[in-house]
């Protein structure tokens, strides 16, 4: 699809806000590139608030390189799926109807090709993946790739617990979860078993649709209606991803935990137990849970500032996927980092950050040390509310040297900062966190989204 000129004045404008979004050459040249992703968005064919088109629009005009459509429990497959335009405020969930300043956004920048009047109503055909792709890719430029998110509620235990995991790669949706609404009631699951077979079914599909590389991950283990605790994805061990940073969900955060950083927690206490036994690395990702979005006619937070950076030869499924499963990519929440390297002989971890004028950084180095209690040391009750489903919640509290610091650098105002850390003998693993004092955009109460700018490395070990 060939850029317009209004394209080219947002995708400028949008790389003036966000500091050049998009490719990126590395230091002293070489190949692999980095590139800027968003794998979790939503748009009309579940919750969004806005037309395929315009989701899509919204990520390639602000400078991203690949994204993923992750609507819940569905797939954008349908050649015949309408929806009428609403003629004031939306009412119930999801949205049963356009929103008519979204509509009129919409027929401004893409006409009304897919626009009909049927039984006194205007109705708009929902794009379909396919259609999505021959409009906007450009091959080593901008790539879509398929995406669900699975959304279920476990029951098993009395209580109701909702999980949700997107399943990227695959363009189908689990036979389980399409015969189901957006959120599939799970009477029979706790949690974990909701994790283990949402993973088991997502695999055996992927072996019916030819074995595209393709993962799961666990979506923002705290939110507002439940939690996924560290034990949860403990309990299945062959789970490798998770959102370590999710600016689109809320929790209610308790004064006794330190809820900016709470996934840290979780994160750390994952990764002390696994590599204490021996098991595989869990990565952490960043996502903006993109609801709402630019150029819709509606306002719109979350959008842009939560992404990761991967690692790649070049802009294909197979490049992209192979780099996040060699876990060769970082979480963002409107920080980049200029480069990552770990030297698997040493064991050290080097972290370097661009100069941004008027702003300072600080690299902070996280570990366990080996031995380190494994369990929980107590637990923290949130009472119930009605906005929390009326059930009180208690939050496991780990041990301090569960994800220590280890090694603190602090830069200065204006400077480019670079810092390295090398594995200690006790050390199990090591992880990097960039700070700035920049603050994020958007900042709500009761949101895990970070107060400022921050980037989180991936977790690496020592060569066995």
């Amino acid at each position: 699809m060939n850029m317009t000129r209004r394209d080219f004045c947002l995708a400028a404008a949008a790389a003036s806000v966000c500091g050049g979004r998009g490719a990126t050459a590395l230091p002293g040249g070489g190949k692999k590139r980095w590139y800027r992703g968003m794998l979790h968005m939503h748009t009309h064919w579940s919750d969004g608030r806005a037309l395929p088109e315009q989701a899509v629009a919204a990520y390639r005009n602000a400078g991203y390189d690949f994204i993923s459509i992750s609507d819940h429990n569905r797939f954008q497959d349908d050649p015949d799926k309408w929806m009428a335009v609403g003629n004031g405020t939306e009412k119930g969930w999801p949205p049963k109807v356009v929103h008519p300043d979204c509509f009129k956004a919409y027929v401004e920048r893409f006409g009304r090709g897919k626009v009909r009047e049927r039984d006194g109503k205007t109705e708009v055909r929902l794009a379909t993946y396919p259609e999505l792709k021959q409009m906007f890719e450009v091959p080593g430029k901008f790539l879509m790739l398929p995406g669900v998110e699975i959304t279920t509620d476990a029951k098993a235990t009395g209580v109701t617990y909702a999980m949700h995991m997107n399943v990227i790669g695959i363009d189908d949706v689990i036979e389980r979860a399409k015969k189901a609404g957006l959120i599939e009631p799970l009477p029979k699951h706790t949690v974990a078993s909701a994790i283990r077979e949402t993973r088991e079914m997502s695999e055996a599909l992927a072996r019916k649709r030819g074995n595209p590389p393709f993962f799961c991950m666990v979506n923002h283990p705290n939110w507002l209606y439940y939690d996924v605790f560290a034990q949860d994805i403990i309990d299945n061990p062959e789970i490798r991803y998770f959102e370590v940073c999710n600016n689109g969900s809320e929790w209610p955060v308790p004064e006794e935990l330190d809820g900016e950083w709470y996934h840290d927690s979780l994160w750390d206490a994952v990764l002390a137990y696994r590599l204490t036994h021996g098991q595989q690395m869990l990565y952490g990702l960043g996502t903006d849970d993109a609801h709402f979005y630019p150029d819709t006619g509606l306002a719109y937070s979350a959008f842009g500032d939560g992404y990761i950076m991967v690692r790649a030869e070049e802009l294909t499924q197979k490049s992209l996927l192979e780099a996040i499963h060699r876990g060769d990519f970082y979480a963002a929440s409107e920080q980049d980092l200029e480069d990552v390297s770990f030297d698997r002989a040493s064991g050290t971890l080097k972290v370097s950050v661009p100069a941004t004028p008027g702003v300072a950084f600080k690299i902070r180095f996280i570990s366990t040390k080996k031995g380190a209690p494994l369990d929980p040391v107590r637990y923290v009750e949130i009472p119930p509310t009605k906005e929390h489903l009326n059930r009180a919640r208690k939050v496991p509290v780990y041990d301090a040297r569960i994800g220590a610091t280890v090694k603190l650098v602090e830069g200065k105002k204006g400077d480019r900062l670079e810092a390295s850390y090398t594995l200690a003998a006790d050390d199990l693993y090591v992880r990097a966190r960039v700070e700035s004092d920049a603050p994020t955009k958007f900042k709500r109460k009761r949101c895990l989204h970070p107060a400022h700018h921050t980037a989180w490395t991936q977790p690496y070990a020592r060569a066995n």
